[in-house]
């Protein structure tokens, strides 16, 4: 015969489990991050705390974030999307959000996912705010990520009279240095600036 107690405390377990397979979160981590990215904005969200929240993860990581209606794609090279919903069950909460991070040739290169499986249930963890929910999420996504640091100028670049590899040559050697698209642009430009003739 099976105790009150016991079965009372057999009851919390069984509560427990249940509570704690509410959530899902899937997450795809980045792997090398700038030190900077732009965040498009979605009206849809009506959640209104999910930007600021979303941007003090990132700068937790040593990762600014500028929020943009429309992105600026030539000062943009690494973009952060997202979609958040809410539910209801006596106060609005955040029951699902997706982030997503593209690169230089808007390629995907991370994803999070998090999901409360039936909307939370009768799960009193559906409540937590934004921040509790997402800082995981958020630390999942980005705390494997290398950030980027950008090539110091060689001499050869400062003096391009003393070198002379031909043009070609060198915008070859550019694309084989896998730059960031910022860098990149940067690079090319000085590269460009460097072989005008000289003129008096």
């Amino acid at each position: 015969m099976i105790m009150p107690n016991a079965l009372a405390a057999l009851s919390l377990a069984a509560l427990g489990i249940a509570l704690s397979a509410c959530t899902a979160v899937r997450v795809t981590p980045l792997q090398s991050a700038p030190s900077t990215m732009c965040i498009e904005e979605n009206l849809k969200v009506k959640v209104s705390d999910f930007v600021p929240v979303l941007q003090q993860g990132f700068a937790r990581h040593g990762i600014s974030t500028q929020l943009y209606s429309q992105i600026p794609w030539a000062q943009c090279p690494y973009v952060v999307t997202y979609t958040a919903r809410r539910s209801w069950d006596m106060a609005p909460y955040l029951s699902s959000a997706e982030l997503t991070i593209l690169g230089p040739r808007r390629q995907t290169l991370a994803k999070a996912n998090y999901h409360l499986r039936g909307k939370g249930g009768l799960s009193l963890m559906k409540w937590q705010g934004t921040q509790s929910k997402m800082d995981p999420v958020i630390d999942e996504l980005l705390s494997d990520a290398k950030l980027i640091t950008e090539p110091a100028p060689s001499a050869s670049a400062k003096t391009p009279a003393a070198s002379t590899t031909s043009l070609d040559e060198r915008l070859r050697e550019l694309q084989q240095q896998n730059l960031d698209y910022e860098a990149y642009q940067r690079a090319y430009r000085q590269l460009m600036l460097e072989s005008q003739p000289i003129t008096h």
